[in-house]
């Protein structure tokens, strides 16, 4: 038997789910007549204009223009469907009570991931998860007295009920009252669950210092860290979604970018703000920028780049130290900045019609930033010039022609095409200098560097090597971007209002410098957590030179969700004292430590029994190519995932450490083959690796 108040809930959750169920109907009618309308058009446009010819342009355009609002009207309607239909398995996941002092009126406000509203009486059934009031759920309040911000003021009043609801299949299973905060068993369900290809929703267990980093409004840009596993990637997307609600007028999802070193990781969360009930965001890399910015040049691989890092390749690490370097960036900027190109006297037979001096001097009184503008100022001037001195010089120039053409040639044709040959050649190498090649420019500036601190002579000249070549480094092609950004040459991006950043401890300070150039009118969320960062020695971006940077203010999340607390504790054993952080207790099964190599095939099995997603982790590519090669016969779906290509299934995968940045697996097995994962110097890898583990880890071949 139900209690009064189960009773009441079960009666509210048919209200809700009868409303969905109308809602869903009443859109499929309204697809139908959208069809009907589009279907209508076309028929009427055969009929009137059967040979063509019949409309107007401006009446074309009209009529493509309304099939066009009708078919994004059936779009619309099929997503809204779609998120409906979804929302009648769980519609809300909290409620809270709640009674303004101004008023003294209970409000009994339940929320869920879309705001639920009868169209006929205006009434709120259910309340959107990003709406001012719901904070009263993630917030903690020691008493019953709570606020929160409203549009028109911080409201303030008693908070009597916070309730959290389980959903199956469908159906009310149940809820549980917390006087305070989010219950922490409901919590350790979510956590508890295994997880598929994709990062979670977790507007059901927000904590606290996650929603003031998701509701952050100052105007400067956010950074937000911490360890492995306190949500900052989940955080980072719920607060786009949030922004978006908060901002409809204002921010498109269109006008949004994530930016990730790891393309994986991409289609990882590709689904994750469709799931928060928005439009799809953009979703880049920087080889999105190299292919519109660098054409005609190949890039070398950034994994593979990473890889050779970890591996000890001193050469490679040499180079890469050099061209990340804050000094070198500097002077990098200074040299471009002040590139001078090389002018030629402009001359007609033996008279310099304009010197070279001349030329220089009005290409640097010219403010213009823009190379190609400067460059086409330029020979216009220069054109005006070359006119007058042929209308001063015009008889001089008619005796001259006459001794060197045939007697028979018309000398008005001949002083004409004479002038018009001059100005095409002096324009084409003006445009030349000005618009010189940005990766000789870079080169120039490169030698002049290592000419400078007198040494590195080797990495100029393959620099130069791969440059003439067409194949260059992940920096150098960061480096000629960035020159032609300084330059003015670069894209300006300025319709991108709003950039969400991940692993930003791993993007390097020529990466964070491009960024802000080439996105002027952006703002920015960064996601960071130095104890995860690549090759920290050479990408010295930690977070007080982020918040320098971007003029960010910066949020900590000192707590971490992700795993059970016999791998967070194993974790937290890896890292300085310093870099230690709380842990959220949920306990699982203890960590495997395996020192048979050979048992890593009985493990995958074990454990494909028990979780959706299993990943082994090797420490470089090589060894997970090698390994994937000797497993895949006994395990023929067994998926390798390297820099060439990767697809995430409920398949188990093997991946080096590289790949994995920013992902999550029910059970992880770290292959430590040869104890590449075991010493000191490596405990920054291991700690990345034993982190992308939710329920199960075992450490195969060493400890």
């Amino acid at each position: 038997m139900f209690s009064k108040e189960e009773q009441q809930e079960q009666l509210y959750f048919g209200k809700v789910k009868e409303f969905l169920n109308s809602e869903i109907i009443r859109l499929k009618d309204l697809i139908v007549t959208y069809k009907a309308r589009v279907k209508a058009q076309g028929e009427k446009f055969n009929e009137d204009n059967p040979n063509g010819g019949m409309y107007a342009g401006v009446e074309l355009t009209e009529l493509h223009y309304e099939m066009e609002n009708q078919m994004q009207e059936i779009e619309n309607a099929n997503y809204e469907i779609y998120f409906y239909d979804k929302l009648r398995n769980a519609p809300y996941f909290a409620r809270v009570d709640f009674t303004p002092n101004k008023s003294g009126r209970l409000q009994k406000v339940y929320i869920g991931l879309k705001t639920l509203q009868e169209q006929d009486t205006y009434n709120t059934l259910v309340c959107d998860w990003r709406a001012p009031v719901s904070s009263l759920f993630y917030d903690d309040f020691s008493t019953s007295e709570a606020f929160f911000n409203a549009p028109s003021g911080v409201i303030e009043g008693k908070l009597t009920l916070r309730r959290q609801y389980k959903f199956e299949n469908g159906e009310l299973k149940g809820f549980v009252d917390s006087d305070i905060k989010i219950d922490d068993d409901i919590l350790r369900d979510v956590l508890s669950e295994n997880t598929h290809e994709h990062l979670r929703v977790i507007v059901n267990s927000i904590q606290r210092e996650q929603n003031k980093a998701i509701r952050y409004s100052d105007n400067k840009n956010l950074i937000v860290y911490g360890p492995a596993g306190s949500g900052k990637t989940s955080v980072g997307f719920h607060r786009i979604a949030y922004l978006l609600y908060r901002n409809r007028k204002e921010l498109a999802s269109s006008e949004i970018v994530m930016f990730s070193n790891n393309d994986i990781f991409s289609s990882y969360v590709a689904d994750i703000i469709p799931e928060l009930g928005e439009m799809p965001i953009n979703y880049a890399s920087f080889y999105n920028i190299f292919k519109a910015e660098l054409e005609g040049y190949s890039v070398l691989d950034y994994y593979d780049l990473a890889d050779s890092l970890i591996v000890g390749n001193e050469q490679r690490k040499k180079n890469a130290v050099l061209k990340y370097d804050e000094k070198f960036i500097d002077y990098l900027k200074v040299h471009a900045e002040n590139y001078t190109p090389e002018f030629e006297d402009v001359k007609l037979y033996d008279d310099v019609i304009i010197s070279k001096d001349d030329i220089l001097e009005r290409y640097e009184s010219n403010s213009e930033n823009a190379p190609s503008a400067r460059a086409e100022r330029l020979v216009s001037f220069v054109n005006g010039v070359i006119d007058e001195y042929f209308i001063e010089n015009k008889e001089k120039i008619y005796e001259i022609i006459d001794v060197q053409s045939s007697i028979d040639e018309d000398t008005s044709k001949l002083y004409k095409i004479k002038r018009r040959e001059l100005k095409h050649n002096t324009g084409r190498l003006l445009r030349s200098a000005v618009l010189a090649n940005p990766a000789e420019i870079y080169l120039g500036i490169l030698e002049s560097y290592i000419d400078a601190i007198g040494e590195n002579k080797e990495i100029y000249e393959l620099t130069k090597k791969q440059v003439e070549s067409k194949i260059i480094d992940f920096p150098d092609a960061l480096a000629i971007v960035y020159v032609k950004c300084v330059m003015g040459d670069g894209a300006l991006l300025s319709g991108v209002k709003h950039i969400l950043i991940d692993e930003a401890q791993d993007l390097s300070l020529l990466q964070h410098k491009i960024v802000l150039t080439m996105f002027p009118r952006a703002k920015f969320t960064l996601l960071a957590d130095t104890n995860q960062a690549i090759n920290p020695e050479i990408n010295s971006v930690d977070i007080e030179k982020l918040e320098e940077l971007y003029s960010a203010n910066s949020l900590y999340l000192n707590r971490s969700y992700r795993s059970t607390e016999e791998i967070n504790k194993f974790a937290v054993s890896l890292l300085s004292e310093e870099r230690s952080y709380d842990i959220f207790s949920r306990h699982g099964e203890e960590i495997d430590f395996v020192s048979d190599i050979k048992a890593v095939s009985g493990v995958i099995k074990e454990y494909r029994k028990k979780s959706h997603s299993v990943a082994i982790v090797t420490k470089t590519i090589a060894e997970a190519r090698e390994l994937h090669k000797e497993l895949i016969n006994e395990m023929p779906d067994l998926r390798l995932c390297d820099n060439k290509s990767c697809v995430l299934s409920d398949a188990p995968v093997i991946m080096p450490l590289i790949l994995t940045k920013g992902l999550e697996f029910d059970s992880v097995i770290v292959f430590n083959k040869d104890n590449v994962f075991s010493g000191n110097e490596n405990k920054a890898y291991l700690y990345m690796a034993v982190t992308r583990a939710l329920h199960r880890l075992s450490i195969i071949g060493g400890k």
